[in-house]
């Protein structure tokens, strides 16, 4: 993983997107972001061989959202050990040719290199609501 870095905006377009919200201490959207070829190449790499996706279908987008659940529950149990308590929505699954993402808040992008040159790219989009002291 290259270092995460903040952006103004999300420019970039995506095949697959994954958006998780989060309410709390802070609130906002964690957004796991791919090109169709990437996220089949996760998939399949989840699936470990008992079945090949060639398409992004019903099991491909399960899949996908699952893996945002897993990911954004420990980002969830990290920020907690920091003092700031989250609840973490289910995911939801965007798909389509070049979708583009809006955001409202301070985000910062954690580029993650899956395999060789793939790339997916980690989205946490935040507002800080009410810190305990």
């Amino acid at each position: 993983m290259q270092k995460p870095y903040v952006v103004k905006e999300i420019e970039k377009h995506y095949d697959v997107v994954t958006n998780i919200g989060f309410t709390g201490e802070l609130e906002g959207n964690i957004l796991y972001s791919f090109t169709e070829n990437v996220a089949k190449d996760i998939v399949n790499n989840m699936m470990d061989g008992m079945m090949k996706i060639e398409e992004i279908n019903d099991m491909a987008i399960s899949a996908i959202g699952e893996l945002g659940n897993m990911v954004s529950g420990s980002i969830g149990t990290n920020l907690e050990k920091y003092g700031y308590n989250i609840i973490v929505t289910p995911p939801s699954v965007f798909t389509g040719k070049i979708v583009k993402v809006n955001s409202k808040g301070a985000i910062i992008e954690f580029p993650v290199y899956v395999s060789g040159d793939n790339q997916m790219d980690l989205y946490f989009i935040y507002r800080e609501i009410h810190k305990k002291s």
